[in-house]
C-alpha cells in the first residue's frame, strides 16, 4: 500500500509539474495572458455582484454586461436549449478527468514523452474550464439543481412532475 500511494504521488507530482513547464513566455503569450486575466476579472465583477451579497437586481443586470463569456452564452441561449450547454459541460469535466488519468498512467509507465498531445489537451481544459469559463460551467453543472429553470429539474426528472425542489 505504501509504494502504492508513493507512486501515486510521484504521478501527481510529475503531471502538475509537467502541465506548467514548457509555457511560452513571447510577446504573443503575454498579450493572451493579459486579455484572460482581463476576462477573468470581469467575470469576477459579475459573480460579486450577485443580488446574494446585497446588490440590486439592476446592478446584477448591468454587471452581467461586462462578462464576455456570459454575453456570448445569453446570446446562444436564445436558440439553444440549456440542456445542451449541461451536456457539454459535463463532457468537459468527463474529458478532463479522463485525461489526467491517462496521463498519470502514462507517467507511471514512463512514456509520457512518447506522446505529448494528452498534456496540451489537459493544459487547454483545465486553462478554460478553471479559469475563463470557471462560473460559466458551474452555472451549467448547477443546471438540474436549478428550481428557477423553465424545462425540467432533477426533482421533476426523479420524482414526477410536479415536485418541490
Amino acid at each position: 500500500m505504501d509504494a502504492a500511494m508513493k507512486s501515486a504521488k510521484d504521478s501527481v507530482f510529475r503531471l502538475s509539474y509537467s502541465i506548467t513547464q514548457g509555457a511560452e513566455q513571447d510577446v504573443g503569450s503575454r498579450v493572451w495572458s493579459l486579455l484572460s486575466l482581463t476576462v477573468e476579472m470581469l467575470q469576477v465583477v459579475r459573480v460579486i455582484t450577485h443580488v446574494t451579497y446585497g446588490w440590486t437586481h439592476e446592478s446584477q443586470a448591468m454587471a452581467r454586461w461586462f462578462d464576455l463569456v456570459a454575453v456570448v452564452v445569453d446570446q446562444v441561449r436564445q436558440w439553444v436549449p440549456d440542456l445542451y450547454f449541461y451536456i457539454l459541460a459535463c463532457v468537459l469535466v468527463v474529458v478532463a478527468c479522463a485525461d489526467s488519468m491517462l496521463i498519470i498512467k502514462m507517467i507511471q509507465d514512463d512514456r509520457v514523452l512518447r506522446a505529448v498531445w494528452p498534456l496540451k489537451v489537459l493544459r487547454f481544459l483545465v486553462a478554460t474550464i478553471v479559469t475563463t469559463l470557471l462560473s460559466t460551467t458551474l452555472e451549467f453543472l448547477l443546471y438540474p439543481l436549478d428550481c428557477t429553470t423553465d424545462g425540467m429539474t432533477a426533482s421533476e426528472w426523479l420524482h414526477g412532475g410536479g415536485a418541490g425542489c
